[in-house]
């Protein structure tokens, strides 16, 4: 790994270079910190000369590295409401949370792009840190060891394949992009309806990436066994706000029922699944990534 970049007093990177921006409406973007506008070891030349005895070597500066790793998470896709999500922002509140929190950490410190690796899937309620800690791994991955990665909600996916439909565009096109990127996080599975279309996307999408060997992350609100979801009356609480039963029903399905047999057998020879419901909402309790969204 390249050498850490000096911090000087009025900057805000903490010595790392990089500086993560969210942009209402527009991805999260990282750029070099204030301190590194100007190299402090190259002057911008891109180059530092080495000692090597009697002579000196030029060697690519570590900046240049700063722009390549930056480049990298700037294609990630994260969105800007959890644009701030990383392993030190990430609130241990319970068991739960220490756990998921090591498996991902874990899972970003060891991974290696020339490596098969299982991935993880974390479950749980809404709130409880599913999502800051996908964007956490692929943060880690991408501005501390440059490697590249992709961020998708899958419902949002489909849609996307819907409307190049309408634009003469195979599902194919909107896939590709996503079949050989070395880590891919899916958020929200086992949102969309769960028709056989729906189905056969993310059948397309997991079992080409399984059969390259390529890590895959993903973040559902459903439960693997029907006696871990909460979706009941507690005394003196509600769980989740009742709604009408079509959508009850869904919420209280399994992820097996939600996503098919053969999918969620798929998942189970991909992923490490790692239960994250310690019945604490950081959304709701303002503990979140330091998101966009404030109390």
């Amino acid at each position: 790994m390249p050498a850490k970049p000096e911090s000087s007093s009025s900057c805000s990177c903490g010595g790392c270079g990089y500086v993560v921006e969210q942009v209402l409406g527009k991805p999260a973007r990282a750029r070099r910190c204030d301190c590194q506008q100007a190299c402090p070891r190259c002057n911008e030349t891109g180059y530092t000369l080495v000692p090597t005895g009697a002579s000196q070597v030029a060697q690519v500066c570590s900046c240049r590295h700063l722009d390549e790793r930056i480049e990298v998470f700037n294609h990630i896709g994260i969105p800007a409401a959890v644009a701030k999500a990383s392993f030190a922002s990430f609130k241990e509140y319970s068991p739960d949370h220490a756990r998921a929190k090591s498996v991902a950490d874990d899972f970003a410190k060891k991974f290696r792009p020339d490596q098969a690796t299982k991935g993880f899937l974390l479950y749980g309620r809404p709130g409880a840190g599913k999502t800051h800690l996908l964007v956490a791994a692929l943060r880690y991955l991408a501005l501390e060891k440059g490697i590249p990665g992709k961020y998708v909600e899958f419902m949002l996916l489909l849609s996307d394949i819907r409307a190049g439909f309408n634009q003469n565009r195979s599902h194919m096109d909107i896939l590709r992009p996503l079949l050989h990127v070395p880590v891919l996080a899916i958020d929200e599975l086992g949102k969309e309806r769960g028709t056989e279309w729906e189905r056969s996307m993310l059948d397309e999408l997991i079992s080409r990436r399984f059969n390259s060997g390529l890590a895959t992350l993903f973040a559902t609100n459903y439960f693997l066994d029907e006696g871990e979801n909460p979706v009941r009356e507690e005394p003196g609480r509600m769980v989740r706000t009742r709604t009408p039963d079509f959508a009850r029903e869904a919420e209280s399905m399994t992820l097996p029922k939600r996503v098919g047999e053969r999918i969620h057998s798929r998942l189970n020879e991909m992923c490490r699944f790692v239960k994250l419901d310690p019945g604490h909402d950081q959304r709701r309790d303002g503990a979140g990534a330091g998101g966009l969204w404030k109390g």
